[in-house]
């Protein structure tokens, strides 16, 4: 009796198929010369179709229960990982292949240039949104500046005019020691070939100082906005004369206009 044990359990595995292949050619082996077994076998393989068709289930042995389960997840994890290996040499092979992979190659390559070329276009456009933005802060703020001078209870409006009584050219100074000059002239004849107009912000203690140069349009109208000035300089005059071009650190040329603050 003995001998056979060690088939006992393989019998129920045998009838489901389950066994491996040398186990199960050790056991044909052995079932070739024992009718016993041959017994049992035919008694498992009816247990097994038993169990498929009875509605009450038949519960297997523990060892045969706790085998047959082995077997089944050692045969899971072996078709799991044979499928796997099967996959990576399936994708493998794919890119193995010369002609396949220069073709991918190239599509990379296209692609690479596309995206290169459009992350380009994109930085330079928002570039050029980012200038054209600070272009339209700095003129608002620069219009924030003339409304607020031009508002202010501490400007000084002076009038400019020839000192002569002809009197026809004019101009007006906004200044706010604090905040800026604004200078606004009309029927100003057009200046000497290679000269300018300068004009001077006189203060009260020392030399005059200069508010920038600037030109006459065919209409006669000129302006100077905002100009370079020391800080809270006092001012007790402004001028206007015509010096040669780009202007003089002094006043050297005929008066055309002046003021008295």
């Amino acid at each position: 009796m003995n001998e056979h044990l060690q088939f006992d359990e393989d019998l129920e595995l045998y009838a489901l198929g389950v066994l491996d292949a040398d186990e199960r050619d050790a056991f044909e082996t052995h079932l070739a010369t024992c009718s016993i077994c041959k017994e049992r076998l035919a008694q498992a393989q009816q247990r097994v179709g038993f169990w498929g068709t009875n509605v009450e289930q038949m519960q297997p042995s523990a060892h045969v229960k706790q085998s047959l389960m082995e077997r089944v997840r050692l045969e899971s994890s072996h078709r799991v990982v044979s499928q796997h290996s099967s996959e990576r040499r399936s994708f493998w092979s794919f890119f193995s292949q010369p002609m396949l992979a220069w073709g991918c190659a190239a599509v990379v390559a296209v692609v690479a240039v596309i995206l290169a070329s459009q992350t380009q276009t994109l930085k330079n456009r928002l570039n050029s949104l980012q200038a054209e933005m600070q272009t339209q802060e700095d003129a608002a703020a620069k219009d924030r500046r003339v409304a607020e001078l031009l508002t202010s209870p501490q400007t000084q409006r002076v009038a400019l005019k020839q000192p002569t009584d002809a009197a026809r050219p004019e101009g007006r100074v906004y200044y706010q020691p604090q905040q800026g000059l604004l200078f606004y002239a009309a029927n100003l004849p057009a200046a000497p070939a290679d000269h300018v107009y300068q004009l001077w912000l006189v203060p009260a203690e020392g030399a005059p100082i200069s508010a920038g140069i600037f030109q006459a349009n065919e209409k006669g109208e000129a302006s100077v906005l905002l100009p370079t000035l020391p800080a809270g300089a006092v001012a007790k005059a402004f001028a206007v004369t015509v010096e040669p071009a780009g202007g003089v650190p002094q006043p050297t040329g005929p008066k055309v206009l002046v003021g008295l603050v």
